[in-house]
């Protein structure tokens, strides 16, 4: 889904109803088509002239054979057939239907393994964006279980 027309080829008018974004706003999406990089092409891609980012399905990177990698820098889109050793994974989890669900109760690695983060109230939201947009609940539990030391508890109670 994209706010910049520019960045759609072949537009076909589309009545695709509305989106809401945080803070009860909203837009309509009017016309759909197809994203590309001449590497990369997304098809099906909704405009709605309100949303200020664009935003990418992971899914949908997933079922074109993709697979990605996100830093608190930028995201990469990898090749298809990228295999990451298993001993680099802390946590996995499955997908269903076009989510992936972390589930925090069940899904402790047998070494536990312990992440540091310096999160200040400015960046808390990018950790509910780093981690597929995981609601205050499951943030919440990543402090208590103590896998991610230093998490803002306060700060993801705005996230409900």
């Amino acid at each position: 889904m994209t706010g910049d027309i520019s960045q759609l080829h072949d537009i076909q008018n589309f009545n695709g109803g509305y989106v809401s974004f945080t803070g009860g706003e909203g837009g309509k999406i009017t016309q759909k088509e197809t994203v590309t990089n001449e590497v990369l092409s997304f098809e099906n891609v909704n405009y709605a002239p309100e949303l200020k980012h664009s935003l990418l399905s992971v899914s949908q990177i997933c079922d074109k054979g993709y697979s990605t990698h996100f830093t608190d820098k930028e995201c990469l889109i990898l090749k298809p057939g990228i295999i990451i050793p298993e001993e680099w994974i802390l946590v996995k989890s499955k997908r269903y239907g076009n989510a992936y669900i972390i589930d925090m109760n069940h899904n402790n690695p047998e070494k536990v393994t312990c992440l540091f983060s310096k999160v200040s109230e400015h960046n808390a939201m990018l950790w509910h964006r780093r981690l597929g947009h995981v609601n205050a609940k499951n943030l919440n539990r990543l402090d208590k279980n103590e896998i991610v030391r230093g998490l803002p508890v306060k700060d993801f109670i705005t996230f409900e």
